[in-house]
């Protein structure tokens, strides 16, 4: 597996998605955050939590509204595009970054590009590409992909999730876990 994550931050740097809006810069930040943070450090959690533990976190009532009812702590991610929060629940293989603002569709074709097509022998697997319409956020859409490589005994589980209305607390949202066959 750490032949994956080193495979996926070189598709990350190598990228030739245009970037050019406000909207396509913060999703650039948030890639360049979701990759080094949540993709370069999934399989060692909790060593990465004991490097995060000088940085200034959430208040546990503000944690709580990204963590979605898990016990875990959340990290403003400073950074001049954009305001990000990284989340890390307890006990469990899954990083995730939110994007208060943020380009949906740059974020929906990057993350597609990236992850629709790995190169050998890394395979990927679409297990979800949802849409809804509601009435208090919008067009919100959710796709994830499986990556592996043959005959592992663990999969990494990619998701993204946008919400196109300006009034979201988050518009882009993506994780990563680490789940077993």
């Amino acid at each position: 597996m750490p032949r994956v994550i080193a495979v996926i931050l070189m598709l990350v740097l190598t990228s030739n998605v245009c970037f050019g809006s406000e909207g396509d810069d913060q999703t650039k930040s948030f890639f360049k955050i979701y990759t080094s943070f949540c993709l370069e450090n999934i399989l060692n959690l909790e060593a990465f939590r004991k490097k995060l533990k000088p940085m200034p976190k959430l208040s546990p009532e503000q944690a709580a509204m990204f963590l979605a009812g898990y016990p875990g702590d959340a990290w403003p991610i400073p950074d001049k595009h954009g305001r990000f929060v990284l989340i890390l629940p307890i006990g469990k293989s899954f990083c995730a970054v939110h994007a208060r603002k943020a380009s949906t569709e740059t974020a929906i074709r990057f993350f597609t590009e990236l992850f629709a097509t790995p190169p050998a022998p890394i395979t990927a697997k679409q297990v979800k590409n949802e849409q809804a319409q509601t009435d208090l956020n919008g067009k919100i859409q959710t796709i994830s992909y499986e990556l592996s490589l043959p005959e592992t005994a663990r999969k990494m589980l990619l998701t993204l999730t946008t919400d196109s209305s300006e009034f979201a607390r988050s518009q882009v949202f993506g994780s990563v876990s680490m789940i077993d066959q």
